[in-house]
C-alpha cells in the first residue's frame, strides 16, 4: 500500500506491537477454570489474547487489555465436557478443530447442537450452556464474551453436585436430551436455531475485492455486546484505510494479512501469521492487505453491540 506522503514511526511501531499477541509468544493454561479443578473431566486449557473471558486470571501480563469483548482459545480433549453454566453477558464459541457438542437448558430439557470447522454459537445471556468433545479430536475454538470483565460463571449442574452423569448431559433429566433441529416448530428450537451460524449457509457479501460473511450482526447471531464477522482476504488484496469510533480486533485464522497504523501523518505496520491477533484502538486509522501467496482469513470482532457500520474501499 503506497503512501508517500507518510513516513514509518518507531513510536507508533512500538505501541502497535504492544497491541500484537503471537501465537507462537504464548502458552496454554490448563489452570484457567477454578471450577474445574479437581475433576478430570472437566479439564480444558485456555489460551489468552485479549482479556481474560470466563477466566479470574485478569492479571496475566501478556493479554491485551480488553474493552467490549474478550478473545481466547480454549483446547478441549476428546471425552471432557464444561459444566452447564450461565454468564450475564453474550458468549460466542467459534469451532476452529474438532467437533464440538453444545447444549442450551431449558428446564429439565437439553437441546444438543454440533458444531463443525468455522460454525459458531452466540450464547444468551442468562441462558445456561455447556459444551462436550464427543469426537475422535481435540477441539480448538474461539471465545468471545461481550464485557471487558464478565463476572464469574454462575453453574447451573456441576459434578461437584453428586451426579456426574447428569452434569454430563448439562443437567438433563434422563430420556430429556434434544437433538437439535432448525426446521422444528418447537419454539425453543427456533429460538435456538437464531443464535447458531453455519460457516457453509453464510451468503458472503463481496466488497472491496474481499468477501464479508457476518457471524454475529444483522445478517447473523444477533448483536449484543459485541459484532463478529469473518473475512475472506484474496491474495493480492489491500483496503484504505478507515477509523471507527469503537475498538475492533484482527484474528487470523488462515494465511497471513499485513496490518498497518496511521496517526498524525506518521505510520507503522505488522504482519500477523495463523493464531495472531491485533487490537486497533478507537480513533486509530488502521488497514490491511494480503501480501502473501495463499488467500488469508481473518475474523474481525467489532466493539459496540450496536456497532459502527465500516465500508471498505479498495486501493
Amino acid at each position: 500500500m503506497a503512501m508517500p506522503a507518510y513516513r514509518n514511526s518507531p513510536d507508533l511501531a512500538a505501541e502497535m506491537r504492544a497491541q500484537i499477541g503471537r501465537h507462537t509468544d504464548k502458552s496454554f493454561d490448563w489452570d484457567a477454570f477454578p471450577g474445574s479443578r479437581g475433576f478430570p473431566e472437566l479439564a480444558r486449557a485456555q489460551m489468552r489474547y485479549i482479556g481474560a473471558g470466563g477466566s479470574p486470571k485478569v492479571d496475566d501480563p501478556n493479554t491485551l487489555r480488553p474493552g467490549d469483548f474478550t478473545l481466547s482459545l480454549v483446547h478441549q480433549p476428546v471425552g471432557n465436557y464444561a459444566a452447564c453454566h450461565s454468564h450475564e453477558v453474550v458468549e460466542h464459541f467459534l469451532v476452529l478443530d474438532g467437533v464440538l457438542t453444545v447444549g442450551w437448558a431449558f428446564g429439565d430439557d437439553i437441546i444438543e447442537a454440533k458444531l463443525g470447522p468455522l460454525d459458531m454459537v452466540l450464547n444468551q445471556s442468562e441462558r445456561p450452556h455447556g459444551f462436550r468433545n464427543d469426537g475422535v479430536g481435540p477441539v480448538l475454538m474461539s471465545i468471545s464474551v461481550g464485557s471487558g470483565s464478565p463476572k464469574p460463571p454462575v453453574y447451573a449442574c456441576h459434578p461437584k453436585d453428586g451426579d456426574p452423569e447428569r452434569a454430563r448431559r448439562f443437567g438433563a433429566a434422563p430420556g430429556r436430551t434434544i437433538p437439535f433441529d432448525p426446521d422444528s416448530d418447537d419454539p425453543r428450537q427456533r429460538g435456538f436455531a437464531r443464535y447458531i451460524v453455519r460457516h457453509a449457509q453464510r451468503r458472503p457479501m463481496w466488497q472491496a475485492g474481499l468477501a464479508r460473511l457476518d457471524y454475529v450482526g444483522a445478517a447473523g447471531a444477533p448483536p449484543g455486546g459485541y459484532r463478529m464477522e469473518m473475512i475472506h482476504l484474496p491474495r493480492g488484496i489491500a483496503v484504505r484505510g478507515y477509523a471507527r469510533g469503537v475498538e475492533d480486533a484482527y484474528f487470523v485464522l488462515d494465511g497471513a494479512v499485513t496490518v498497518g497504523w496511521e496517526e498524525g501523518g506518521e505510520t507503522a505496520e505488522r504482519r500477523l501469521g495463523r493464531l495472531d491477533a491485533i487490537q486497533n484502538p478507537p480513533g486509530r486509522t488502521r488497514w490491511f492487505r494480503n501480501d502473501g501467496i495463499a488467500d488469508a482469513t481473518f475474523m474481525l470482532l467489532s466493539g459496540g453491540g450496536a456497532g459502527e457500520e465500516v465500508r471498505f474501499e479498495p486501493v
